[in-house]
Parts: C-alpha cells; sequence; structure tokens
C-alpha cells in the first residue's frame, strides 16, 4: 500500500488519503515541551517523538497507530529532587463518528453489562498529535517517582513500648 508523509502537528481528517497509509512523525520542539511540562505539571519535558500511521477503515472510520518516546523530568516524592523517567509506549486509536460510540447513558435503571472498548475516539474534523501525546504522558508517567538514593522514612508516633501494650488488647477493628 502506498503511503503518505505527515509532519504537522495538527492533521485535517479530510486531507488524509483514504486508500493510502499516512504516515506521521511529530518531534515536539522547546515552546510544546514546556506548554505540556506545565500542563502536566512537571519539571520539564526533554524530548518528545510520536511517530506511526493513519489508515482508513471503511467509509468514516480512521485507525491511527503509532509509538511514543519521551523524557521527562518530575520531582521525587520524597526527595523533591528531579528523577528522569522515560515512556515508550504503543499508542492505537479508533477513531469513529459520535453516533457509533456506546453510551452508558441509555441504561434505564437496570444493571447493564456494556463492554466499551477504549481505543475509540469520537471523528472530529482534525486530530491533534499534541492531545494524544499529552494524554499518554498522563496515563504512563508514574505517579509517584523516586530518586535511586531516596531512603523509606520511618516515622513513629509516641512510645513504642505504651503501644506495643496498647497493641495486646483485645481491639475488635
Amino acid at each position: 500500500m502506498p503511503k503518505s508523509e505527515i509532519s504537522d502537528k495538527i492533521i485535517k481528517i479530510s486531507n488524509l488519503n483514504a486508500t493510502k497509509s499516512n504516515i506521521f512523525r511529530w518531534r515536539s520542539d522547546a515552546s510544546n515541551n514546556s506548554k505540556i511540562a506545565e500542563k502536566l505539571s512537571l519539571i520539564s519535558i526533554e524530548k518528545i517523538d510520536f511517530n506511526g500511521k493513519i489508515i482508513a477503515q471503511g467509509k468514516n472510520k480512521w485507525l491511527l497507530s503509532g509509538n511514543l518516546g519521551a523524557t521527562a523530568m518530575k520531582e521525587c516524592v520524597v526527595t523533591l529532587q528531579a528523577v528522569k523517567c522515560r515512556v515508550d509506549e504503543k499508542i492505537k486509536r479508533i477513531y469513529v463518528p459520535l453516533e457509533e460510540i456506546p453510551s452508558i447513558e441509555k441504561d434505564d435503571g437496570r444493571d447493564v453489562n456494556l463492554e466499551l472498548d477504549e481505543n475509540l475516539e469520537p471523528l472530529t474534523g482534525s486530530l491533534d498529535l499534541s492531545s494524544i501525546v499529552q494524554e499518554t504522558l498522563a496515563l504512563s508517567l508514574p505517579d509517584y517517582p523516586r530518586s535511586n538514593n531516596a531512603d523509606y522514612v520511618s516515622i513513629s508516633l509516641g512510645d513504642d513500648e505504651q503501644t506495643t501494650q496498647q497493641d495486646n488488647k483485645q481491639n475488635p477493628f
């Protein structure tokens, strides 16, 4: 299948070729990196490299599959030092018209067991690669990063002897 190259951050659906693989590669610049880092409360983002392809799936469905590589700096939860975090994620999104996405709101009060596909996204006029990157980074970066020299903190509240005596008493909780 022939390929079509795309290097923009915003990809218009109307510009995609429905008969070819639409290959994209977006490398974020320093300005975008600082905006994304600010939105995600990171110290900084050193680099972002997002590449993949967009393929038509029938008349009005599009499959985006790609790889995201990023390096970010977060604060250690113990020492507050900068911790380098590396993200290498495979991304898959299926863009379909909004009416084709199942809705939980149609529930009439009964328990409904719907298997929702987490890869489904509503089809809009364009795809913003930076939004996809932000979402993936927010979900992939560690919530509580620790630097290598961070020690576990042990806190003792009160007298250890008194605590042991209280622990030996019968307690229903």
